[in-house]
Order: C-alpha cells, then sequence, then structure tokens
C-alpha cells in the first residue's frame, strides 16, 4: 500500500506547530511532512516517488515578496503535487495573487493565521479525507474512515447538507414525517389529472406536498398559456409564494394523477415551531427546488442562445437565397430579352432573306444584259473588255495601287489624265497613251469602268447581304433538339462575320484544326462564341500593347471530345478577380453590369454546362485565354438531366 504524507510548506519555526496539529488529525490516516519553501518540497517528492501527497498546506503571510500563485505553480510543476489538494493558511486579509490558482481550480481551502485550537487538524483530516474518497474510494483506509457515532466521515454533519445529499423523494418523505410527528397523521389527497392545486394571481395560504405524480407550473400570457417548469416543479407547491405572502405567480395543475398533502399556513408555522429539524428539512425541499428551476432557467438561455444562433444562420441563408433568386429572375430577365432578341433577329433575317436573294439575282442578270448591251456597241469589243476586267477586278494594297498611279504619271506627264485613266482601269503605259490620244474612245473607257465598278460593287454588297442573312438565321435558330453533324468552324465564322464591326481594327489570327462534326445547339454555341470574342474585344481596348490580336485555335484532344481556344493580347485580368469571373452580374467595370464580364462568361458557363463541356479560364499581363471543351455526342437528353 502507498505511503501517504500531508506536505506542509512553511518556514521554520512555524512549521513544526503546523504539522504538530495537523498530524493530530490524520492519526490512523496519514504522516507529516515539512520542507520550508517550495524548491526544498519539490526535492522532497522527487527523492521519496512512492510517496503519495493528498493535501499540501502553503502558508502565505504579509512578509511574504513571492506571489502565491508562483509558489502553488512551482508545486504543480511535480505531477504528485499537481493531483493534491491545497490548504492556503494565511494572516492577511486581502489577496491579489491567487487569481491564476482559483482560474485553474488549485485552490481548495483558505484558513486564517492564528487558528483556533483544533480546527487545523480538523480541517487538514476533512480536505484528506475528501481527497481519498475522491480519488481513492476503494482503499481499505477509506472504507475504514467513520466518526464517533458511526457514519462515513465523508458525510457533512449538518443536518441541512445531509439532507441536500439525498434525493427529492427521501428529503420529502423526512419532511412529512416530521410534520406527522407534530400534527399528526395527515390525510392524503388523490387527484385526477388536470386538477389545478394552485391558481395564478389568488392569495396563497398553504402548500401541498406531492408524494406521487407531477404537477406542472403555467403562467398566463398574451400569448397563451406558458408552461415554464413541468420537471422542475419541486415536492412543495406553493412554499415561494407563500414565504413572500404574494398572490400565486403560477398556476400549479396536476398532469397526472397526484397524491398531495394540504396544510394551511397555519399547520406549517405549527410543525416548524415544534419540531426544529423540520427547518433543515424545509430549506432542503426549498433549495432543492430553486436549483432545478435555477437550472431550468440556465437551460433555457442556452436553448435561446442557441436558437438566436440557428435563426441567424437560417436568417443568413434565406438571405442568400432570396439573393439567388433575385439574380435567377435578374437572369429569367436577360434570358427573355435574348429570346426576344432572337425571335426578332429571326423574323428580320427571314423578312431579308428574299429580297436579298433576289437582290443578288437581279445584280447577275444585269452584268449578264450590258454584256450583251456592250457587245452591240461599234466598240463593243473595248467596251465588254473593260467593263469584263473592272467588275472582275481583285483588290490589291494601297501600295500595289500606288506604284501602278506612279507608272502611268511618268509615261503621261499628266496627274490628272493619269488618274482618269487608272480609275478606268488602265495601268499599261501604252494603252493608256492611246487612249490620251483618242478622247472619245477615253470617254467610253470610263462609263464603262464606272458600269463595272458598280455591278461589282452591288455583286459584292449582295453576296455580303446574303452571308450575314444566312449566319443571322443560324444564330437565332430556336433551341429545340440538338442538332447533329455541326460544323464548328462554319459557327466560329458566322460569329466573326456578326461581329465585324467590333473586330474591324483586331487582327483575327485562325488555327484550325481538324473537327469531327458535333452534335449541339448550334444558336447557343454562336451566343457563347460571340460572348467571349466580346470579352476578348473589351480586354483589347483595356490594354493592349500595339495592334490588338485575338487567335482562334480548334483542336480535338481525343475522340470523344472538341476544343476553341480564343486567346487575346489584351493586359489580363487581376488573379484576385479571376477566381470571380464566372459569377452572375460579377463585372470589373467600375461596378457597371455590362454585356461582358458582367453577363458573357455566366451565361457562357452556362452553355458550356448544358452541353455536357467545361470552360476554363487563364490569364496573365499579355495573354488570356479561355479554352471550351465540348463533347463531340453533343449535350445529355434532358430526361438524362432528370435521372
Amino acid at each position: 500500500m502507498d505511503d501517504l504524507f500531508v506536505l506542509v510548506v512553511a518556514p521554520e519555526p512555524l512549521a513544526a506547530t503546523i504539522a504538530e496539529e495537523t498530524a493530530r488529525g490524520l492519526i490512523g490516516i496519514a504522516d507529516v511532512a515539512c520542507a520550508a519553501d517550495v524548491v526544498e518540497a519539490a526535492a522532497l517528492v522527487t527523492a521519496h516517488p512512492e510517496r503519495v501527497v493528498p493535501l499540501v498546506l502553503i502558508t502565505a503571510f504579509a512578509e511574504s515578496p513571492e506571489s502565491t500563485d508562483a509558489r502553488i505553480a512551482l508545486l504543480d510543476a511535480q505531477a504528485v503535487l499537481s493531483r493534491a489538494s491545497v490548504l492556503l493558511l494565511t494572516d492577511r486579509a486581502l489577496h491579489d495573487d491567487l487569481s491564476l490558482s482559483v482560474d485553474r481550480d488549485r485552490l481548495h481551502a483558505v484558513m486564517t493565521s492564528p487558528w483556533s485550537p483544533g480546527i487545523l487538524a480538523w480541517h487538514a483530516r476533512a480536505q484528506t479525507v475528501r481527497w481519498l474518497s475522491s480519488h481513492r474510494p476503494a482503499d481499505p483506509r477509506t472504507r475504514a474512515l467513520v466518526a464517533a457515532d458511526g457514519r462515513p466521515v465523508t458525510q457533512p454533519e449538518s443536518d441541512l447538507l445531509r439532507l441536500l445529499e439525498l434525493d427529492t423523494h427521501e428529503v420529502t418523505t423526512q419532511l412529512l414525517a416530521g410534520i406527522e410527528r407534530v400534527l399528526g397523521p395527515r390525510p392524503r389527497l388523490l387527484l385526477p389529472a388536470g386538477t389545478r392545486l394552485i391558481h395564478e394571481g389568488i392569495d396563497v395560504d398553504a402548500v401541498l406536498v406531492v408524494l406521487r405524480g407531477r404537477v406542472a407550473l403555467d403562467h398566463a400570457s398574451a400569448a397563451g398559456d406558458l408552461r415554464l417548469h413541468h420537471d422542475s416543479t419541486g415536492s412543495v407547491v406553493g412554499l415561494l409564494s407563500l414565504a413572500q405572502q404574494q398572490r400565486a405567480f403560477f398556476t400549479a395543475r396536476a398532469t397526472t394523477e397526484v397524491e398531495v398533502v394540504h396544510l394551511s399556513f397555519e399547520q406549517l408555522d405549527r410543525a416548524l415551531a415544534v419540531e426544529a429539524s423540520l427547518g433543515a428539512a424545509m430549506a432542503a425541499v426549498s433549495i432543492r427546488a430553486l436549483a432545478k428551476r435555477l437550472r431550468r432557467a440556465d437551460q433555457l438561455q442556452v436553448e435561446k442562445t442557441q436558437l438566436n444562433h440557428a435563426l441567424e444562420r437560417e436568417r443568413r441563408q434565406l438571405s442568400e437565397a432570396l439573393h439567388q433568386l433575385e439574380q435567377a429572375r435578374l437572369d429569367l430577365v436577360e434570358q427573355a430579352r435574348y429570346a426576344t432578341l432572337g425571335e426578332m433577329a429571326a423574323g428580320i433575317a427571314h423578312e431579308l432573306n428574299n429580297p436579298v436573294a433576289a437582290m443578288l439575282r437581279a445584280t447577275t442578270y444585269v452584268g449578264e444584259d450590258l454584256e450583251r448591251v456592250l457587245a452591240s456597241h461599234p466598240q463593243g469589243r473595248l467596251a465588254s473588255e473593260i467593263f469584263a476586267a473592272e467588275r472582275d477586278r481583285a483588290p490589291r494594297s494601297t501600295r500595289e495601287e500606288r506604284a501602278a498611279r506612279r507608272r502611268l504619271e511618268a509615261a503621261l506627264g499628266d496627274v490628272g489624265l493619269a488618274q482618269r485613266l487608272f480609275d478606268a482601269g488602265i495601268e499599261d503605259p501604252d494603252r493608256a497613251r492611246t487612249l490620251a490620244a483618242d478622247p472619245p474612245s477615253l470617254d467610253l473607257v470610263e462609263a464603262v469602268a464606272g458600269i463595272g465598278s458598280a455591278v461589282r460593287n452591288l455583286e459584292l454588297a449582295s453576296r455580303r447581304m446574303c452571308e450575314l442573312v444566312t449566319s443571322l438565321r443560324a444564330y437565332a435558330r430556336p433551341k429545340g433538339e440538338p442538332v447533329a453533324g455541326i460544323d464548328l468552324h462554319a459557327g466560329l465564322e458566322d460569329t466573326l462575320r456578326l461581329m465585324a464591326h467590333r473586330l474591324r481594327d483586331v487582327e483575327i489570327e485562325r488555327n484550325y484544326g481538324d473537327l469531327p462534326r458535333i452534335r449541339c445547339h448550334p444558336g447557343e454555341l454562336e451566343q457563347l462564341w460571340t460572348n467571349l470574342l466580346v470579352n476578348a474585344c473589351d480586354a483589347l481596348g483595356e490594354g493592349a500593347d500595339g495592334r490588338g490580336r485575338i487567335a482562334l485555335i480548334t483542336d480535338a484532344p481525343d475522340a470523344a471530345h472538341v476544343r476553341v481556344q480564343i486567346r487575346d493580347n489584351g493586359r489580363g485580368i487581376d488573379p484576385q478577380v479571376l477566381p470571380r469571373v464566372f459569377e452572375p452580374r460579377f463585372t470589373t467595370k467600375q461596378g457597371a453590369v455590362r454585356y461582358g464580364l458582367g453577363l458573357g462568361l455566366a451565361i457562357a458557363r452556362r452553355i458550356v454546362d448544358a452541353h455536357g463541356g467545361k470552360i476554363e479560364l487563364n490569364s496573365r499581363p499579355g495573354c488570356t485565354r479561355v479554352t471550351v471543351t465540348l463533347p463531340v455526342a453533343g449535350p445529355p437528353d434532358e430526361e438524362d438531366i432528370e435521372t
């Protein structure tokens, strides 16, 4: 069995006095060892590791320069002493150096020096016994500890404290037994569930001792009856109101069949006056009821706080849901606007298609008819040659045109005449000199060249209009079912044609790979390319170095997917902003929601996601790249999505 030692940390000669009296209280339980200071105490327990120390008695006097907290902390550095109870013996009226010890629960008792004879021995014994009962309940020395009257020393001597250690039923039984010793046997009242024992707002002149069953305490409010206590009602109902001479704050209502004893105020007063021990029982019953109600109040406060936190969390979630709902509504408005524009575009394209086609056919017929008319002219060969040459003339660079004009000027020596011949399509110096010498022929050549140029311009404009109408019809095509066999390159070219006004000053670089035809919604993809190209154009406008360039790169990373990259040489996107550019209505443009970063990328992601693909954006100064990967098989069916 381990050796038990109580350690006294005090200077001589006080240590001997303390140890002598402490030992008288620990006879048969533990021995006493002394140390002059905490350093010696640490060395003592280190030298005797077999010792178990249940109690350390440490002194703190006014002349001591050391902090009591610091001394106790040094003791706790030893594992054996850190588990011991601490009893402080002090002659100081005020301590401001114990906050750490109290906070760490390392102060178990405080005594004043000088002390009354015998009180130190009693206190040391009580603390040691408490430590043993808590840490070594199975130790034979703990079981052998009994008081002179035969009760365990761990049981309080005070009637009140002893009653508080009993359960509620036992305390109630003892209370009723004491009452009946004074008043004689009390009749039991058996009451059904729902019976009101005490009425709210009515003067209380009696108490009811509940022997069996359950009683709830209700309080009337504007919101209806509130049940404030049930499990925490207590075994004596009406005692608090009676003690305060107030009207009942609660209505006490039986929630099950109850067995009670009715005691008027006079009967209770008589019993308490005759049987002094009833005061402790009544106090124990009241303290228990009050403790239950306080615990219930604390529980309600905790539940209230938790509910407030939960409500705040749900409020934030609701606010976020409302925000998302508002964003969804705005997106639907935008989609409806786009749908309306698409319908208008489709209608306009349909209305323009026939007139434009007729214009192109008419231009072709006019050219053919003019060729026949010119052939019948006396100088028909010359007229037909000039007409055909001017109508079919290929575009040339400005440098080439300047060089041809200078050659004519050198041959003729007349700038105005050289310009007339050049405009008529005459660039050969010999032929120019011949025509310059023949004014009627020169007049004919100028007229025919003007007609040929006009016919050429009509044909080019008509064909351009036909191409734009065709692209617009493809762009505005209703979603419907996915269409198979779509050429991505054709869709990109349609988009470039429709955006020609935006791309007029931008260098377009095409690097098209060999792509399989895919299954998709063509109109949505052309809207996707439009959004991405608009973003690229905006980035160029914000900070491109030199001439803006946009590169279109396509390839097939594997047999099941195609990939489109749109790369620009703008200033790039701030890395802090980059993770948010796909959010709806997020923009980097001074808070303005625009077609670019405000809506374009969010819509782009939605379109790509709907097609079962993925979109990635990488950016650094001078290079921003958007990569769209789409499945060849096309978007999943709606039935698959729902499943």
